[in-house]
């Protein structure tokens, strides 16, 4: 193969919009399949969020295997896997998976202090930002 194909197709651009995209399809597709067992389990849809429930967990979990085997390998190749799937894909299907790593990682590293207000602050905060934004285009009563 041409070196430029090769060097294409590892370039990190590449793998991050081949992942992210294969991961946001994953993510939309999923959503759309559990809205439609909802619709012809209970002829409605459920108030509790369960796809997007699901698909933050699966995807911490998704998360935790590939950072186990590709985040600490010492070749490039091995660490190009993490940039696809954990980066790209997971990265696509939520970033929920990331923000669930690195508190975990915080906790590992006996840093429950920063752990509790790095999960705690970026909910809150999140919260804020959603109520700001709604605000700011008028959606908002409260």
């Amino acid at each position: 193969m041409p070196d430029w194909f090769v060097a294409f197709w590892v370039h990190p651009v590449t793998l991050l919009a081949v992942g992210g995209g294969a991961g946001a399809n994953a993510r939309y597709w999923l959503g759309h399949w559990v809205a439609m067992w909802e619709m012809s389990r209970f002829d409605t849809r459920l108030e509790f969020p369960f796809a997007t429930m699901f698909i933050n967990v699966s995807g911490s979990f998704i998360l935790g295997l590939l950072a186990g085997s590709f985040l600490n390998q010492p070749t490039p190749s091995e660490r190009n896997w993490y940039l696809l799937l954990g980066t790209g894909f997971c990265g696509g299907y939520t970033t929920f998976s990331t923000f669930s790593y690195e508190t975990f990682k915080l906790m590992q590293d006996g840093k429950l202090g920063l752990a509790l207000v790095y999960s705690l602050g970026s909910v809150v905060a999140g919260l804020v930002g959603v109520w700001l934004a709604l605000k700011l285009v008028g959606q908002s009563d409260a």
